[in-house]
């Protein structure tokens, strides 16, 4: 919602970069990124006054909105990832099976070898890794592209699946819930949402400051005020529904470690930097000496270490591991990246914006759920939305040509 990613400049045709009018460009992408965020707080506002009200209260109630956080919290560390494989223009189909996949190792480790739970922690975030420097090796390497090699791994994953299953749900006992059952305390919980705010301040007056020794407008109403007072409205509301219940939980605060983690990778790396000129325009980075198959492989091997975290959040929610586990997630991940913003060709998108668009997906997951509507009424409003997401993306693109 708050970060702002630069669209590296389209070249000419003759493979050079050509200048653009960077303070033009610049702020057409910030006024579509704004209009985008306030267009989905809006748009969440309705969804939960609608589904408070179909549910008689219960879905804003604060013990729903903590348990809908460790959903949303999964959804939004793989979508954060999902931001890295997109940018450059990949695609990751292979999610879902993938976290089913590590979550089973999660659960056969501990079921089965009787290892504990640190142990397993570790192999299971060795597995995820282990299938991203696959996927990296197929795409990097050898030049397959992404969209054959994690469908691929889709069907694969899913059969392994059951092959080390045999078709059967495994718990992996209790040592592994806490990962999920965990709350932070209400002082540290109050504390987190404080020096949340702060970091977000200071990035807002850092990015006031690029902007004005750019000589681009800044207004700061605009640019520092106005955001600032919507970010402390929400650390307050978030503070006070977590300290309602329980605290926040566990997988809410690994969320917010991804999410800085990408955003500063993305934002303020040449790595990021880079990654966004792959997605602009791949020849053209090519020739400007970017190494494309070194980047592209570190962005699947890092999408794997977040399979390994999303396996070991799941398994510890359900407390067990069913081969079929997380089946669709691709689509939540995916829509929820694209109605945050990235760009299914490429060289756009932001973290903040595909955290917002989990928000939104596992919102209308949860509220139907409340209301008891079969799942394929889930399936149909996430089909609806991604179609809707991805018209907005091309219709952005056309107007930004």
């Amino acid at each position: 919602m708050l970060e702002t990613e630069t669209t590296p400049v389209q070249p000419a045709e003759s493979g050079t970069p050509a200048p653009a009018p960077r303070g033009t460009a610049l702020r057409g992408l910030l006024m579509s990124d704004r209009m985008r965020s306030l267009t989905l707080v809006g748009i969440l506002a309705v969804v939960a006054i609608v589904f408070n009200v179909l549910t008689n209260g219960l879905f804003l109630t604060p013990r729903n909105l903590t348990l809908l956080s460790v959903q949303v919290a999964i959804t939004a560390i793989l979508a954060a990832g999902i931001v890295m494989i997109m940018v450059p223009a990949h695609i990751d189909l292979s999610v879902g099976a993938s976290v089913a996949l590590t979550g089973i190792v999660t659960a056969l480790t501990m079921h089965d070898l009787g290892v504990s739970a640190p142990v397993a922690i570790l192999l299971t975030l060795l597995a995820g890794v282990l299938i991203g420097v696959w996927h990296g090796i197929w795409v990097a390497v050898l030049g397959v592209p992404a969209f054959i090699v994690t469908l691929g791994s889709l069907l694969g994953l899913r059969g392994l699946a059951l092959l080390l299953t045999k078709g059967e749900t495994i718990a992996p006992g209790n040592g592994i819930t806490p990962l999920a059952l965990t709350f932070v305390a209400p002082l540290f919980t109050v504390l987190i949402f404080v020096v949340l705010f702060a970091a977000l301040l200071a990035f807002l007056l850092r990015e006031r400051s690029a902007r004005t020794a750019a000589k681009i407008e800044a207004p700061l109403r605009s640019t520092v005020v106005m955001p600032a007072a919507f970010i402390g409205v929400a650390c307050i509301g978030g503070a006070v529904v977590a300290t309602s219940y329980r605290g926040l939980p566990l997988p809410v605060v690994v969320l917010l470690v991804v999410m800085v983690t990408v955003g500063l990778v993305l934002r303020h790396t040449r790595f990021g930097r880079q990654l966004y000129a792959m997605g602009g325009n791949p020849e053209a980075a090519r020739y400007a000496g970017i190494r494309t198959r070194g980047h592209t492989f570190k962005i699947f091997v890092f999408m794997g270490l977040l399979y390994g975290v999303g396996g070991l959040l799941s398994v510890a929610r359900l407390g067990s591991a069913p081969p079929n586990a997380a089946n669709g997630l691709e689509l939540n991940v995916i829509a929820a990246a694209v109605i945050g913003g990235t760009s299914l060709l490429g060289g756009v998108g932001t973290v903040s914006g595909a955290v917002m668009g989990a928000l939104l997906m596992e919102s209308l997951n949860n509220g139907m759920s409340l209301m008891n509507l079969p799942s394929y009424w889930q399936q149909i409003a996430v089909a609806l939305v991604l179609l809707s997401a991805v018209f907005l993306d091309v219709r952005s693109r056309r107007s930004r040509a």
